[in-house]
């Protein structure tokens, strides 16, 4: 037992000495350098890239996107040019949709989930999250189910086939439910954050509470409702998972960016996602610098139809309206999934063939599609896992360096930075990594299991890093100074005192970036050679009209998802 403390104590204080070695200045230094050349390399560097890369074979570009030898002949050498502008009008109608949709029925659902006590809050809070919880292959599925085919509203109503047919109207929806709770979180906690005395004191001077909302509250959330609506956007702007299951024939540019990389047209594809590239960056600018100087510009006062507005029976109509909205726009479209699968699970609901049904589809026709369920999940969380894993090993210094580091304007750049992937759509994105690695950048890799993780890197990044920003910026700095007083070097303290308070918040960010790989589709297709994810699997399920199949990969992929997002929800409530 002696020996054993013995050698206790002496490993004890090797790590000390070695931790005061690598706590030196130099160390300090070549730290912040590579976590710096991770940034660079791993996460902006593929997505920065293209611009040079457009620019050193713009010669192959401009033929083939402006004049096109082929279509010349038939006087249509700008079909390509003319297909991308048609391409991105449509992305940007979408999104422009979307977004007015989401912030016109998630304001009123902020407002009660920031203002209301109510029984039942709690789950009403967490179901708002479920299209988070649900990956965007699997929503686009559930609704397409729900909306377009005769299993759903379609049956419903009594007719021969969905209420919409795929496209546009299909789309927008979609896009609704998928970007509704980023509106509806960003709104809420910035609701939350006002001062509820500058409320109480307007009503008590006799403002109705619409006109307390317009005059008091709505200068106040400007900021939040201006970030929650450029991050809708870009959402809307840059989906491609759940597009491709609703879109038919009809595309967008995301879909263009998929379209072109499986015929093998790179140069369209990489002007295309060039393009994204730049949208996404203005955007994230206009984010960043204009959300101070944005201003709400009502400054008429109408009292009487305010005070009408502000009505007990008026507000009761808003909140009904607000549920019910969220209701049949949000939760039973993306929940219809499991429905349609009991339905289906032991054969056809309308001929009763056994051979249609899901449990045959999945475990007992000949094309094996229950091992090749098997395979995509282990592919699935291997990727999940690996990228994962080191993020939280690039991001956890990344965050100490914004927060500790006085950086001056380095640390606004080092933020725009690190958001980038935020905006950029995920068909973009990887096929920028497509190009950054393989063999018209570095020649490193080809399409395959490892370009699919560096792409899973890279999007994923900011999921860890800005959780671990905000838990870094509220530690207790006494706690280190207590222990740095002992005679502990700061690689010590961090061992002993910051890891331990930050291990709710390094599981919480984890868990985020985990969900958010498992669900990712349009990044995946563009570099993914013969690697398959489960989002993959259900778009090529769904193609070849195995719905059933599908239905039941969907419902495998949203039980983990969102049983992570439970874990990730007491996390938090726990911390």
């Amino acid at each position: 037992m002696a020996d054993i403390e013995a050698w206790g104590m002496s490993w004890r204080r090797l790590l000390v000495r070695v931790e005061r070695r690598l706590s030196s200045r130099g160390f300090s230094l070549l730290r912040d350098a590579l976590v710096l050349l991770f940034l660079l390399i791993f996460v902006v560097g593929p997505p920065l890239s293209i611009f040079l890369l457009v620019l050193r074979s713009w010669g192959e570009v401009y033929q083939t996107v402006f004049a096109d030898p082929f279509f010349a002949q038939i006087g249509q050498g700008a079909l390509r040019w003319n297909m991308i502008q048609r391409g991105l009008l449509r992305s940007f109608e979408i999104a422009a949709v979307v977004t007015f949709i989401d912030v016109l029925i998630g304001l009123p659902m902020a407002l009660i989930l920031a203002r209301y006590d109510f029984r039942g809050k709690r789950l009403v809070d967490t179901l708002v999250d479920l299209p988070m919880a649900v990956p965007t292959a699997a929503l686009g599925f559930s609704l397409y189910l729900f909306w377009g085919s005769i299993d759903g509203i379609g049956g419903l109503l009594g007719l021969e086939g969905g209420l919409f047919s795929r496209g546009p109207l299909l789309i927008i929806l979609t896009h609704v439910a998928f970007s509704y709770p980023y509106i509806v979180r960003s709104l809420k906690e910035i609701i939350e954050s006002v001062d509820q005395t500058l409320e109480h004191a307007a009503r008590t001077l006799g403002a109705p509470p619409f006109t307390v909302f317009r005059t008091v509250t709505a200068p106040l959330i400007k900021s939040g409702l201006l970030a929650g609506s450029i991050l809708c956007f870009t959402r809307s702007l840059g989906e491609t998972g759940a597009t491709l299951i609703v879109a038919g024939a009809f595309y967008t540019a995301p879909l263009l960016v998929v379209e072109y990389r499986q015929l093998l047209m790179i140069p369209p594809a990489a002007f295309l996602s060039m393009i994204l590239v730049s949208i996404s960056a203005f955007l994230l600018a206009l984010l960043r610098f204009s959300a101070e100087r944005f201003g709400l510009p009502i400054k008429e006062a109408w009292p009487r139809a305010e005070r009408l507005l502000s009505g007990r029976a008026q507000r009761h109509l808003r909140d009904l309206m607000t549920f019910s909205f969220f209701v049949l726009l949000i939760l039973i479209p993306s929940s219809f999934i499991f429905t349609y699968l009991i339905r289906w699970w032991g054969g056809s609901p309308y001929t009763g063939n056994p051979n249609l049904g899901a449990f045959y589809q999945v475990f007992l026709a000949p094309d094996k599609k229950w091992p090749a369920l098997q395979s995509s999940i282990i592919t699935s969380f291997k990727v999940a896992a690996l990228a994962t894993g080191v993020n939280i090993l690039a991001g956890l210094p990344m965050a100490f360096l914004l927060v500790r580091k006085n950086l001056g304007r380095l640390r606004g750049l080092l933020d725009a930075l690190v958001d980038i992937p935020l905006t950029v759509p995920t068909s973009a994105l990887g096929f920028s990594f497509f190009l950054f690695w393989g063999t018209k950048g570095l020649n490193l890799l080809g399409p395959g299991f490892w370009m699919v993780v560096l792409v899973h890197i890279g999007f994923t990044y900011p999921y860890v890093v800005r959780p671990l920003t905000a838990v870094v910026e509220g530690l207790d700095p006494h706690l280190e100074e207590a222990a740095r007083t002992l005679g502990a070097p700061p690689l010590t303290v961090f061992r002993t005192v910051i890891l331990p308070s930050m291990r709710e918040g390094i599981l919480a960010a984890a868990i985020m970036a985990f969900t958010r790989s498992l669900g990712e589709t349009g990044a995946t297709i563009v570099v993914m050679g013969l690697s398959r994810t489960v989002p993959v699997l259900i778009v090529q399920w769904v193609e070849s009209l195995a719905l059933p199949a599908a239905a039941f990969a969907c419902v495998l992929l949203i039980a983990i998802s969102l049983t992570l997002l439970l874990i990730l929800r007491y996390v938090l409530g726990w911390e």
